[in-house]
């Protein structure tokens, strides 16, 4: 292995699995088309273990075959795993983002509210204190105009409502969560009056999850169908409304 290598092996390896995979997802390189190890490795600089490393790393996405005296090849899209946070990340960026979007909000839309009347049915005080402290941190990050950490706030709660929930199946949908909550950062130019409104919906989710109010499972739909719309405006169907919108990080 080469000097630098040695010293950053991962550092290399993410490198290649990132570049590779966004060209994959983004459609650079297309179903069925050859994907050379000797040439990446000669593009990157890098070593074949190096790029071996990554061609695993990316099958295990479901991005790339590799077959005896074929090689390795771009696989059918449908044999990608849309539940992994790079793929979900790339499609965001790719001419399929709208689409992405949309399927990102239909899987909160599906889980969200059922997560919340399960922690309903089992929370503690103390367990919701969680979801208060990153309301606060979220109120605080909006004055500030923190939009960085204003979203890890927002990830932190849903994140949190979902490990509330018991369920291990509905965990293990943190990250596509998180990264559905992370397009804010990513693709939404912030509208400090629709964050405010999102705000009162998540305060009242929560107090909705401590008195087990009816309505809960409507007000967690509200909150994620006016994040969805935000998302779509930001994607470019932008509404007439009078909200003021905040430049720079918030």
């Amino acid at each position: 292995m080469r000097g630098r290598e040695m010293a950053h092996p991962g550092r290399h390896h993410d490198r290649v699995v990132e570049v590779v995979g966004r060209a994959i997802v983004t459609g650079r390189y297309r179903e069925g088309e050859s994907v050379s190890p000797e040439r990446l490795a000669e593009e990157f600089g890098v070593s074949r273990p190096v790029i071996r490393e990554a061609f695993r790393a990316l099958q295990g996405k479901g991005l790339l075959v590799a077959r005896p005296k074929v090689g390795t090849r771009v696989s059918d899209p449908r044999t990608w795993n849309y539940l992994d946070p790079q793929v979900i990340t790339w499609r965001l960026e790719s001419d399929r983002r709208t689409e992405q979007v949309d399927e990102l909000y239909s899987v909160r839309l599906a889980v969200e509210p059922v997560a919340a009347r399960m922690a309903a049915l089992r929370s503690k005080p103390a367990d919701v204190a969680q979801l208060t402290h990153a309301i606060d941190t979220m109120y605080a990050a909006l004055d500030q105009r923190d939009l960085h950490t204003f979203v890890s706030a927002d990830v932190e709660f849903h994140v949190a409502l979902l490990d509330l929930s018991g369920s291990k199946m509905f965990e293990c949908l943190s990250s596509v969560i998180a990264t559905a909550v992370r397009t804010r950062e990513t693709l939404v130019f912030p509208v400090v009056e629709a964050m405010r409104r999102g705000l009162a919906l998540h305060r009242q989710l929560v107090q909705d999850i401590m008195t087990g109010a009816p309505e809960l499972e409507t007000t967690s739909r509200r909150l994620i169908v006016d994040a969805h719309e935000e998302a779509n405006r930001a994607l470019g169907v932008w509404g007439s409304g009078t909200d003021t919108q905040v430049p720079s990080e918030l």
